[in-house]
């Protein structure tokens, strides 16, 4: 029996454990985690390139949505703009353009003055022609003066927004002068009812200046057509009962023209001051002979426009009013003119600057 028993139990070799088929089994097993860690790797990466495509794919559709939207507010406004264009032309028309802001520059300013502000240009035509025998002078009356002298200072041609920013800065009374309204400067009615006191810039006639304004009265117009002119303005202008000359060298020296006007003028109720753009100016036999009070201009005081000469005669102008009591000097809007007003507190401390009519 014992015998029998060790015949079953074989002998177990090396060998056998190494065979081919425990080999392959082994490297099955072996090679199994191997494999399912790079099949998770791959699975991985293959879902991050899949969202990653889907991101690209979503932005590039939303990229080429946003371009769509661009273009066609692109053609969209191209469309408005014409359309307003082609309704507008007519409206744009209808309004001027402002003229270029006066620059610091002599010649700039010199040119400036020669086409606009040409009290002073007519004034000096007017002396070149004068014979020394025939200067009208100016003989104030008596003047009770109480307090300080007093100055009135007129700036002539007032026609834009942007003159009367800077006069309406100035701490002063100053007295503005606004031409009747044109196609050129349409707003001086508006611009005009911003001041408690102001006068209308009466355009008449030069001896040789030659871009008069529209509806300039000349010597030949007939009491008639003066009368029909002011009425207009009066009713343009209804709180203003003041006027001064723009230009007139060849107006205010022809007496019958003057004598036509200075009728109006009193039948109206008006007054007028003589920007005295001639030294032969009939306006003081005139207004004698109705009975009318005259101002007349004393200084210019923008003769030229450099600063250091407008305060020159600033000063002069003072001191007119220190020896007679009062006087009336007359500026034009450049910038120099209106700077040196504003800064002008040491030159006007003896006087007290006064509107026109407080004179």
């Amino acid at each position: 029996m014992r015998k029998k028993r060790k015949k079953s139990l074989k002998k177990i070799s090396p060998t056998s454990l190494f065979s081919k088929k425990n080999l392959a089994i082994f490297l099955i097993i072996f090679s199994l985690p191997i494999m399912g860690i790079f099949a998770l790797n791959y699975l991985d990466v293959f879902q991050k390139e899949k969202q990653e495509s889907n991101i690209d794919h979503s932005t590039q559709k939303l990229m080429d949505k946003m371009k769509k939207m661009l273009d066609d507010e692109k053609n969209r406004l191209s469309l408005e703009v014409q359309k307003n264009t082609d309704s507008n032309d007519s409206t744009y028309q209808k309004y001027p353009k402002l003229p270029p802001v006066i620059t610091h520059k002599k010649e700039q300013e010199v040119k400036k003055t020669d086409e606009h502000f040409s009290e002073i240009s007519d004034y000096k035509k007017s002396l070149e022609q004068l014979d020394k025998d025939e200067d009208v002078k100016i003989t104030k009356k008596p003047y009770i003066q109480t307090g300080k002298p007093k100055l009135a200072i007129i700036i002539d041609d007032v026609s834009y927004e942007h003159q009367v920013r800077m006069i309406e800065n100035i701490p002063y009374k100053i007295t503005p002068s606004f031409f009747p309204p044109t196609s050129r400067h349409p707003d001086t009615v508006k611009l005009a009812s911003r001041f408690e006191f102001a006068m209308i810039h009466l355009p008449m006639e030069a001896l040789s200046y030659t871009k008069p304004e529209p509806s300039t009265l000349v010597v030949s117009d007939s009491s008639l057509v003066m009368q029909k002119r002011i009425r207009e303005l009066k009713k343009l202008f209804p709180r203003i009962s003041y006027y001064n000359n723009h230009t007139g060298s060849k107006f205010t020296a022809n007496q019958e023209a003057m004598d036509r006007l200075f009728q109006v003028f009193k039948d109206e109720n008006l007054s007028f001051v003589d920007s005295r753009t001639t030294a032969k100016t009939k306006a003081p036999f005139v207004a004698q002979k109705y009975g009318m009070n005259l101002l007349s201009r004393d200084v210019f005081l923008d003769n030229e426009i450099e600063k250091n000469a407008i305060q020159k005669q600033l000063v002069k102008a003072v001191n007119l009013a220190k020896k007679h009591g009062f006087a009336i000097a007359i500026g034009h809007p450049h910038t120099n003119t209106l700077t040196v007003l504003k800064e002008a507190k040491a030159i006007l401390r003896d006087v007290d600057v006064v509107y026109v009519k407080d004179l």
